[in-house]
């Protein structure tokens, strides 16, 4: 038995075994040929380097692996909170729990979202219009709703995204970009990431032209970006608020594009409730 000296600062003793390991190949004429490793002995065990190099690696591998998905997972998480564009910061805290509920028609609706949430959460896809009276509160409960879905099977592989995006506040950036080179928030940028997301909110639809009340159509470069993203998503989950009536969205909007906005909808319509927003002011 040989016997392999190393340097003093290493305790490690090893000597060359006698018998080798036969589970390594290599390829000769096409075909795999053993290729004998000869077995050692490190501190008292029998073993062959190569196997233990290899075991090694995997064991490396793995744990690489597994800082990856932790990141990715990290990465799709923030998703809602990194790539979200809000015109009303106050939404960003927006919960199930902080929706404060003054008459029976906000009691039903946010019910109505609860119970959505959790067909979500089975694996359900259908999309959502929150419809009606502006300051009823629509943009909170579909932010809620992301906030619960997000939250939700943390450590999924993959994790499920989720973005909230205000649909005025989205063109301006893209409109923005065409004289900021240094922007990133460019047509493609937006298409690419609402085609993707697996749970996406189109905030205040139809804002983006102006007063609701004015009859006005949408742009054709604005309907053009809209029909993108919603053709993309026929198999994922969108949720619409607007406070727009559905006969408005047909005069604003493409049919093609209401359509799929339609696709298999749910609606949440406020028509009772006040404008909040209103209430607040001292006059």
């Amino acid at each position: 038995m040989q016997k392999i000296k190393l340097p003093n600062n290493l305790q490690t003793t090893i000597n060359f075994h006698s018998s080798y390991c036969e589970l390594h190949t290599f390829r000769k004429n096409g075909q795999d040929v053993v290729k004998p490793v000869q077995r050692m002995v490190i501190d008292g065990e029998v073993v062959c380097p190569r196997c233990r190099k290899e075991a090694q690696e995997k064991k490396l591998e793995q744990v690489e692996n597994t800082k990856f998905k932790q990141l990715e997972q990290l990465r799709r998480y923030n998703t809602l909170y990194k790539e979200s564009h809000v015109s009303d910061a106050t939404i960003l805290t927006a919960t199930f729990e902080n929706y404060t509920t003054e008459c029976e028609e906000q009691g039903i609706n946010l019910n109505s979202m609860k119970r959505y949430c959790e067909q979500f959460k089975e694996g359900s896809v259908f999309n959502i219009i929150l419809q009606g009276n502006p300051g009823a509160g629509k943009s909170h409960l579909a932010y809620a709703m992301l906030q619960e879905l997000n939250n939700h099977d943390r450590d999924a592989v993959p994790k499920k995204t989720c973005l909230f995006v205000s649909v005025d506040e989205m063109i301006r950036l893209i409109k923005d970009s065409f004289s900021n080179k240094d922007s990133k928030y460019t047509e493609h940028y937006f298409t690419d990431l609402l085609s993707n997301v697996d749970y996406l909110v189109l905030d205040d639809l139809g804002a983006e032209t102006g007063a609701i009340d004015t009859g006005k159509s949408a742009t054709n470069f604005v309907q053009s970006i809209l029909y993108g993203v919603m053709n993309a998503r026929q198999d994922k989950v969108t949720i619409s608020t607007t406070n727009l009536s559905g006969k408005s969205l047909f005069n604003m909007y493409d049919k093609k594009l209401v359509s799929r906005l339609l696709r298999n909808p749910q609606y949440v319509i406020f028509k009772d409730t006040k404008d909040k927003r209103m209430e607040q002011i001292p006059f």
